[in-house]
């Protein structure tokens, strides 16, 4: 039987380079700040070229980025929001359970948490009061990018590339007034950063009103809103800064469960008031 042939030192199989992938990525999620070329190969036990190439492969697909001054290599946003995007509605909807218990309680409507998927925002949980006989949002329904508050909140925040993909089709007419202009809609998405907040006025159903705000992540952006909605004579006997408000305090609780942290539902619906 003739000797084996010995394997070039290049040729690895797709096992093995995924291998070497997932410990990069591994070794950079686990640090705090981030990882030089150096601190990676020495947690992963690679050769310098190897890694190099590794890591120039990961910074090209988006799921690390490297600051050019000081050469430190960092989880991008692609990754995180990949991670995001694991979550099924069931696991959504109990960590943003007590954020929207806290709203419902607070204006006894239903109250909701928006994901971003691709080029399109899907509602992902809602929480109505128990004495709602209608409502207004159900999980899976994609929210049009120029009538829904949901919608507005997150792509808002959006780099160019996610906003002309959504807005690669005709903007459709809902109500008389829904926005169909793509420049007059880029302004409102001007003004949601500025403000804050996003509102849908009978721009989706008519003598409806929403409001939302987006759940800025660290290291991922806004992949998330939050908001409540209603029939406009109910809602409209709220000012709007108390509605405004009580959302942000909502989005910022449910971005802390995201990230790890721990709030009581006691707790969300006193600070919600």
């Amino acid at each position: 039987m003739p000797p084996t042939k010995p394997r070039s030192p290049r040729t690895v199989t797709p096992r093995g380079v995924l291998a070497r992938h997932a410990a990069i990525l591994e070794a950079v999620a686990s640090s705090d700040g981030g990882l030089s070329l150096t601190e990676v190969m020495r947690a992963t036990g690679l050769s310098s070229a190897t890694t190099f190439r590794l890591l120039a492969a990961l910074v090209d697909v988006g799921y690390l980025s490297v600051d050019r001054g000081s050469k430190t290599y960092r989880v991008a946003p692609r990754l995180v929001h990949l991670l995001h995007l694991a979550h099924s509605r069931a696991t959504i909807g109990a960590l943003a359970q007590p954020a929207l218990q806290g709203l419902v309680t607070r204006f006894g409507e239903t109250a909701f948490v928006a994901r971003l998927h691709g080029a399109t925002v899907e509602t992902v949980a809602i929480l109505a009061p128990d004495n709602s006989t209608q409502s207004y949002v159900q999980p899976g329904r994609i929210m049009p990018i120029n009538a829904a508050a949901s919608a507005k909140a997150i792509f808002a925040f959006q780099p160019e590339s996610v906003t002309s993909k959504a807005l690669e089709c005709p903007l459709q007419r809902y109500t008389s007034n829904t926005i169909v202009s793509r420049p007059r809609l880029l302004r409102e998405f001007k003004a949601v950063r500025a403000q804050g907040f996003a509102v849908c006025a009978d721009e989706l159903d008519h003598g409806v009103l929403s409001y939302a705000c987006p759940v800025d992540l660290p290291g991922a952006g806004v992949v998330y809103s939050v908001g409540v909605v209603a029939l406009s004579e109910r809602l409209n006997r709220f000012t709007r800064e108390a509605i405004v408000e009580a959302i942000r305090t909502a989005a910022a609780v449910f971005a802390a469960r995201l990230e790890g942290g721990s709030a009581s539902p006691g707790l969300v619906a006193h600070e919600v008031r």
